[in-house]
């Protein structure tokens, strides 16, 4: 494979979340006019739940594509908006996509969305989350949902701008990154816009290698990505669920399809999230033709060879003794113990 760098045939697709009034189209506003020199045209999706006519109003003296939904979340209402509008970008000019998601939105769906898709993982990526986090009001929601809704954004996102900080308390600054580095220790802190600006520049100018699988090569550099896909050969259900609890919980969630082997069931779809004590969910059924066998993994600094390795190393081993779920992939228990170091520090 060359080695040259040029803009991939892929679209980057950048994700903007924040709970209710964190600042997501004020940052954009700012974001937007030092993207001018930028390689792609940025195009910006702006969903909200009655006024993004409004605010996609305040953003089209600063670029030249904004499409508005308004409605419900596009990780779930406005889903099918979000799919058809994704459908229609065109890919002349080459474009880099921004989606200002609700306050309220699940990100975990709206990553899944973009990525288990066949037509948007063929499309679009690498996929980015910058969450931007209103310092003062951080966890001060009043219903437990809307707490948890704010640490999900911060949990998944590949960057982090917090804004609001002189106004806040210096007990609460200290609360912030003291659950930050519990919640996601592996996020890059944005210190400012003018360097996110940076991020995005050298996105667009540099080309995004398609994974190319090299089994027998070293762990490289784990890119700030918040999804990765693989696509998956038939398996047992017992050496699915063995692999599934082998991944560390800084990997929050893995949701795909697989054909499964030696069963009564032609397929099953599987779900595997960051609580240790939680055994996979398997769904079995028959797999849509429209559904490629695959596995998606939501989390920061995934290493998809990491992650490739393990399964062959799975292949590879002898089936389990009754009952038996212990598999231990070479690589992946030093991913886990950076984790661990990481949150201690």
């Amino acid at each position: 494979m060359s080695n040259t760098l040029t803009i991939s045939n892929k679209i980057p697709l950048v994700i903007v979340t924040g709970f209710l009034g964190a600042g997501k189209t004020t940052f954009l506003r700012e974001l937007l006019p030092l993207l001018s020199d930028c390689a792609r045209r940025p195009y910006v999706i702006l969903n909200d739940f009655l006024n993004a006519e409004i605010d996609s109003a305040t953003l089209k003296g600063v670029v030249d594509e904004v499409h508005a939904i308004s409605a419900g979340c596009v990780c779930c209402e406005s889903s099918d908006a979000l799919n058809r509008t994704l459908h229609a970008i065109r890919n002349e000019p080459p474009p880099i996509v921004f989606i200002e998601a609700n306050g309220t939105t699940d990100p975990y769906p709206l990553i899944e969305l973009v990525t288990l898709l066949p037509r948007h993982f063929q499309r679009f990526g690498p996929v980015l989350q910058v969450n931007i986090i209103n310092e003062k009001r951080w966890q001060k929601r009043l219903l437990p949902w809307d707490r948890s809704l704010e640490r999900a954004q911060a949990a998944t996102a590949s960057h982090i701008l917090t804004n609001r900080s002189s106004a806040a308390s210096l007990k609460q600054q200290l609360r912030l990154r003291t659950d930050l580095s519990k919640i996601n220790p592996h996020a890059e802190r944005v210190l400012s816009i003018p360097d996110f600006a940076k991020v995005i520049r050298a996105l667009s100018q540099s080309a995004i290698p398609q994974p190319e699988l090299n089994l027998s090569a070293p762990i490289g550099h784990a890119h700030h990505h918040v999804a990765t896909r693989i696509e998956l050969p038939a398996l047992r259900e017992e050496d699915l669920i063995r692999w599934l609890v082998s991944f560390p919980a800084h990997i929050l969630r893995i949701k795909g399809a697989v054909r499964l082997i030696n069963s009564e069931h032609e397929a099953c779809f599987f779900q595997r999230t960051d609580d240790e004590l939680e055994r996979p969910t398997i769904l079995k059924g028959k797999m849509p033709e429209t559904t490629l066998p695959c596995a998606v993994f939501i989390g920061i600094k995934l290493d998809s060879q990491a992650i490739q390795q393990s399964l062959k190393e799975l292949l590879a081993a002898p089936p389990p003794s009754a009952g038996e779920v212990n598999f231990t992939p070479t690589r992946l228990p030093a991913l886990l113990s950076h984790h661990k170091q990481k949150i201690s520090e």
